[in-house]
This record gives structure tokens, C-alpha cells and sequence, in this order.
């Protein structure tokens, strides 16, 4: 059978890196062949590294999440610059825009500066961006649509399809985690799961959020994506082999092995 790519998991973070042993057992034992590591802080991305050296499974990405806006200092923006030249680092992200109700808000402002500053040093060193997008699906395709020049993903969807049809003419990927699971009675998720082109298709994990039932209750894992997989191949009424391999393929596309 086709290995599956995770396309998003944060397995170097606090919850799963004590035990990274033992989840990538569990991810290779499920079929995972690829999981790209997503690291939200530097420190993270250190340990990511070593990592995707030990094992081709991993590849890395890094990036400031728009909820820590208020927290990146100048050092840390001048190390973020050097850490994304290193070739192992595939991707930019998670980056983008959340204007959730959170205790602490990051102004919108900070958000977006940041946000396209990220996209411009994407742009320059010709790696794809992995974005997040939560209640800001206006303001996050405008900034894409007038910065972006590198492919991009959109990580655990859940945009609806009418903003989902706009992000394709962009050019955009999109992916799809455990919420489809406990979200898939919504009509406009449930459309867009099942339109979204093959060819535009991506699956995660986003370990350790996101738990799919019947796994809900548990910390998420690699392995839990097989239930996003069911889900999908469920609603689209297609084979498990016919989506792993445009999975695959559309991994591959963004991100030549």
C-alpha cells in the first residue's frame, strides 16, 4: 500500500517529545512514510533537526505562529533567518492570521506584519509556506493573494467551501486533520472535503490536537491520521490506496524528495 505523508504534526513540542521513540514506532508501525515535523519556537526546531538527520522520515518546518506575535524579539527573528537556510528546514510555518477571542489578543496589525514578513523571507529562499488561518479567512487571502510567490498549505481546514474555492484560485493546498471527524455533519466542511480536487489534497495529524474519533480523549499522535484517512475515503467514496496516492503525490510536488 501507498505510505502515507502527515503533512503537519507538532511531535517535537512538550506533549510527544519525552516519548518520540515510541510515536514514531506507532506512525511507522500505522504505514506513516513521511511526517513533517511543525515547530512553533527555535528551541523546538533544534530538536526537529536532529530528528530528520537521525531519520529521513521527518522533514521540518519553522515559523512564528500569529498568536506569538507579541513574544518574538529581534534575536529571535535574526536566528529564525539563519535556522530557515538550513536545507533540512522544507517549509515556513505554521504562519498566518487567528483572530479567535483568545485571553490575550494579538492585535490584528501585529498579525498581519508578521505574517507577511514571514511570506517575503518564504518567497526569497524559495520555500513553501504551511499556514494557519482561524475566524480570518478575508484578511488571510487578501495578504496571500497580494505576497505570496511560493506554494502554499492550508493546515487543518476548516474555512467552508466558499472560502475554500477561493484559496484554489490561489493556488493553494488544502489539508485536513481530525476536526473533519467530529465536524463532518456540517455542510459546508462536509462540501468542502468532498470537492476539494484530488490533485489539491492533503492529509495531518497535527499531533497532538485534533484527536479523530473514536480516538478522541487521548493525546494525538502520527498514527491516529489512519481515522482522518477512513473519514475521507468514507464522505468521497473513494479507495484507501486512490487517496494515499494523490496524497503523496501532491506532498512530493511541494516538496521534491
Amino acid at each position: 500500500m501507498t505510505g502515507i505523508i502527515d503533512s503537519h504534526a507538532h511531535i517535537c513540542g512538550e506533549e510527544l517529545f519525552p516519548r518520540l521513540q515510541e510515536v514514531a514506532k506507532g506512525a511507522k508501525d500505522e504505514g506513516i512514510e513521511k511526517i513533517m515535523v511543525v515547530c512553533s519556537d527555535l528551541r523546538e526546531v533544534k530538536r526537529a533537526l536532529a530528528a530528520a538527520a537521525a531519520d529521513s522520515m521527518f522533514d521540518v518546518a519553522v515559523g512564528f505562529h500569529p498568536n506569538e506575535a507579541l513574544k518574538i524579539s529581534r534575536e529571535d527573528w535574526e536566528e529564525l533567518k539563519i535556522v530557515l537556510e538550513n536545507p533540512r528546514v522544507k517549509a515556513v510555518g505554521e504562519i498566518g492570521m487567528d483572530y479567535f477571542s483568545y485571553e490575550t489578543i494579538v492585535p490584528k496589525v501585529l498579525q498581519k506584519e508578521l505574517f507577511i514578513s514571514q511570506m517575503e523571507l518564504a518567497n526569497g529562499l524559495n520555500k513553501p509556506v504551511l499556514i494557519h488561518m482561524r475566524m480570518a479567512g478575508e484578511d488571510t487571502r487578501r495578504y496571500i493573494k497580494g505576497h505570496l510567490k511560493v506554494p502554499g498549505i492550508l493546515h487543518n481546514y476548516s474555512g467552508g467551501y466558499k472560502a475554500m474555492k477561493d484559496f484554489l484560485e490561489l493556488g493553494m493546498y488544502i489539508s485536513f486533520s481530525g476536526n473533519i471527524t467530529f465536524e463532518a455533519g456540517d455542510e459546508s466542511t462536509r462540501k468542502a472535503l468532498t470537492e476539494v480536487p484530488l490533485d489539491r489534497l492533503l492529509i495531518e495529524s497535527n499531533s497532538p490536537y485534533q484527536t479523530p474519533v473514536p480516538a478522541a480523549g487521548s493525546t494525538n499522535e502520527p498514527k491516529n491520521i489512519i481515522h482522518v484517512v477512513d473519514c475521507i475515503c468514507r464522505l468521497r467514496g473513494i479507495e484507501r490506496e486512490e487517496l494515499l496516492m494523490a496524497v503523496r503525490d501532491n506532498y512530493y510536488r511541494i516538496f521534491p524528495a
